[in-house]
């Protein structure tokens, strides 16, 4: 057991002071990234008013360029600025970009601090901010973990193991804990009566400001290592040396391989063959750009997803939709441990998975079963949906409001198919709604069942084609009334948030013709600025406004004569995510409330998600974290930044495919792109299977581990 403390003891010892700096600004950094990355999708589809599909795009070409910039980063510190001066550069635009962001936030219409005479430039802010955002991001990526590497000495294995382990918690746990806040400071907190997208981006970058500075602090502990030349550069020029060389060899010269073209007077022949060996594991990452296709939505389709279930979790309270892919990280933290200390183990006794590759075919695997249970997630909730009338029918609601009243509508003249659609009476503070009733003019006749009161007849109704329509009935000393049918939205929301409007059904005893009321909605659990109140005439409706989710207190006033009395009524109800809600207000003094759905709120719970995170979180332990093992591992030390490099531009193309399945819009149907995702991961996986079983795996000689590579080529290239 002693052995065993030491030995876990001279893993952390020596590591240098300049690690604390590096590993806190990588922390400080993640958290500013992930809470941007949080609640962009959001910010895009509600501040910015893009569609669904607009959005996945712009989201997947910001991740495209975030991974296609690293190249230019490694370019940039070893060619000219060397990696602190690059990380540094690159850095301040990074956080320019989360500027540009916060500005964007503000923008907009009164009463915006930046009001609506610039408000067309919001998107134009935005889109500058997401350019520089994937520079500084993207640059800065191969700098930081390569420049921690550069603090230890030769024989420091062990504590560089310790870094990079280090590393990828504070990416996890930054992310974890932005993904958690940024959301809440997004929704809970009303910035101008809206969502606060300003604070949101406005605290990551505070967060990313301060961990510039402290990067900076760090200057004078860091090992800062000379620029070079950069060795992307010169595979590049060597791959084309041998690509020109082919295309003008003589007639039936043939070589074993194209790159034995590569002209060695220039370049080393210890270069060609060290690309060789990188080309023949880079055949193998083909395939992988469609994991990343599906690995990537979970940050837009997926939240999209959650935008439209119901984030209410009982006692743990509400789950934001752009809080559930937190899940992602903390399942990580939790599963990385568990994989290396007890799975693989099992897995080695049992003699399974134990090669790289046959680990990555099943994280694949795994990939394709998410989605396959994303898709079936998404069938059930496009079941919840409303479906509209038919071209040249309209729909019918009838609301029962007379007390003591069982409710009988009548067609008239009667007809058996429109009769017939009224099942039953309606019972009082219920409604009934009638699909495929014939546009044009129809006359009802409405009578109780039960209950002293008369009928009202000859009750006229002009439907238009696909429109929905509310008749609400009441009574007054025994007699029936309604007043004209109010056109009735019949779909969910644009956006998430719930709908609601307010009719105000007067007394038909004392029709005088200034009467009206004046309501009050004002949320209980967020400060909510936005129409906050309303003037209703008698009879009359409001529009259909946007209220925050949460429940709201209705407090209602009666005017009458040019006076405005107390309150007469006050009442709470509960708006949710999704629902499109109408508040009647009517009787006489003392006035009633009563609240109808007209589309019922978001039906499946947001914690149906959690299955598909915890699949293909499971997969990335299996694929992601091994592919870079398996990656660096086949790779000669000259080449691993090489590799690395190819890597990361798996991950950019794989958010290039989303955005062009997204843009072209072939697929109007979200759980058949889902289903789609699935079979043509499964396909990609049987592929990988294939290619994997005929891999030959790379041997790197011991001898080949040392050295510095660009010195060593150039040595090479000198002698020869």
């Amino acid at each position: 057991m002693a052995e065993e403390t030491s030995s876990f003891r001279d893993r952390f010892r020596g590591i240098p002071k300049s690690i604390g700096f590096i590993w806190t600004f990588e922390f400080m950094e993640r958290f500013s990234y992930y809470g941007n990355q949080a609640v962009l999708t959001l910010f895009l589809l509600e501040s910015l008013s893009f569609d669904d599909d607009t959005t996945t795009a712009v989201y997947h070409a910001f991740k495209f360029a975030t991974y296609f910039t690293p190249i230019l980063g490694a370019i940039l510190a070893d060619s000219w600025q060397g990696k602190y001066r690059a990380i540094i550069g690159l850095s301040i635009v990074y956080c320019l970009g989360h500027v540009m962001f916060t500005m964007s936030g503000l923008i907009g219409p009164d009463p915006h601090p930046i009001p609506g005479g610039i408000a067309q430039a919001k998107v134009p802010v935005a889109m500058i901010g997401l350019a520089l955002l994937s520079v500084g991001i993207g640059g800065r990526k191969p700098c930081v973990s390569s420049f921690g590497g550069d603090q230890f000495k030769d024989g420091q294995e062990k504590q560089l193991g310790v870094f990079f382990s280090l590393f990828y918690l504070a990416i996890n746990i930054g992310a974890f804990l932005s993904q958690l806040i940024t959301p809440v400071l997004r929704n809970d907190v009303q910035c101008f009566g809206r969502d606060c997208f300003a604070l949101a981006f406005g605290v990551p970058t505070i967060v990313m400001a301060l961990g510039i500075v402290l990067f900076a602090l760090g200057s004078f502990t860091y090992k800062k290592r000379p620029s070079a030349g950069n060795l992307l550069v010169m595979v590049s020029k060597a791959m084309g040396n041998a690509i020109k060389s082919r295309c003008s060899r003589s007639k039936g010269e043939s070589r074993d391989h194209w790159m034995d073209y590569c002209d060695t007077n220039i370049y080393s022949p210890r270069l060609v063959r060290d690309i060789k060996l990188v080309l023949h594991v880079m055949i193998m990452f083909l395939p992988l750009p469609i994991y990343w296709t599906l690995f990537s939505q979970q940050g837009s389709r997926w939240t999209l997803q959650a935008y439209r279930m119901d984030g209410d979790v009982g006692a743990l309270g509400t789950i934001k939709p752009d809080q559930i892919q937190s899940l992602n990280p903390l399942l990580i933290i939790i599963l990385v441990p568990i994989f290396q200390g007890a799975i693989y183990p099992l897995l080695e006794k049992c003699r399974l998975l134990r090669s790289p590759l046959q680990r990555m075919c099943t994280g694949m695997a795994l990939s394709s079963v998410a989605y396959i249970i994303t898709g079936l997630i998404q069938l059930r909730i496009q079941s919840y949906v409303p479906v509209p009338p038919a071209e040249g029918t309209a729909g019918l609601r009838v609301v029962n409001m007379a007390p003591g009243c069982s409710l009988s509508p009548v067609f008239m003249p009667p007809t058996d198919d429109l009769t017939a659609k009224f099942k039953s009476p309606i019972p009082y503070m219920d409604q009934t709604v009638l699909d495929g009733i014939p546009v044009g003019q129809h006359t009802m006749d409405f009578s109780c069942s039960s209950g002293p009161a008369q009928n009202l007849t000859a009750y006229s109704l002009d439907l238009q084609s696909q429109e929905i329509y509310t008749v609400i009935v009441t009574d007054k000393n025994s007699q029936l009334f309604a007043p004209q049918p109010y056109a009735t939205r019949g779909k969910k929301p644009d956006k998430a948030d719930p709908m609601m409007r307010l009719i105000y059904l007067s007394d038909p005893s004392n029709l005088t013709p200034d009467s009206m009321v004046n309501v009050k909605i004002q949320s209980l659990e967020v400060l909510d600025q936005r129409h906050v109140f309303y003037n209703v005439t008698e009879n009359d409706a409001t529009e259909y406004v946007v209220k925050e989710p949460g429940t709201f207190q209705v407090e209602v006033h009666y005017q009458a004569n040019g006076t405005l009395h107390t309150a007469e009524v006050s009442q709470t109800y509960v708006a949710k995510n999704g629902g499109v809600y109408t508040i009647v207000v009517f009787g006489s003094t003392p006035l009633s409330l009563e609240l109808f759905a007209d589309v019922e709120p978001n039906q499946l719970n947001i914690l149906w998600q959690v299955p598909q995170y915890v699949v293909i979180t499971v997969g990335e332990v299996l694929f992601s974290i091994t592919g870079l093992e398996f990656s660096y591992s086949q790779a000669p030390k000259s080449m691993k930044a090489v590799m690395q490099a190819a890597w990361l531009l798996t991950i950019a193309f794989g958010n290039l495919i989303t955005v062009v399945v997204a843009k072209s819009r072939l697929i109007q149907d979200q759980a058949v792109e889902f289903f789609m995702f699935a079979v043509l991961m499964a396909v990609m996986t049987a592929i990988f299977i294939v290619m994997s079983y005929f891999y030959k795996y790379n041997v790197i000689q011991p001898d080949e581990e040392d050295g510095d590579e660009m010195t060593k080529y150039q040595t090479e290239r000198n002698s020869t």
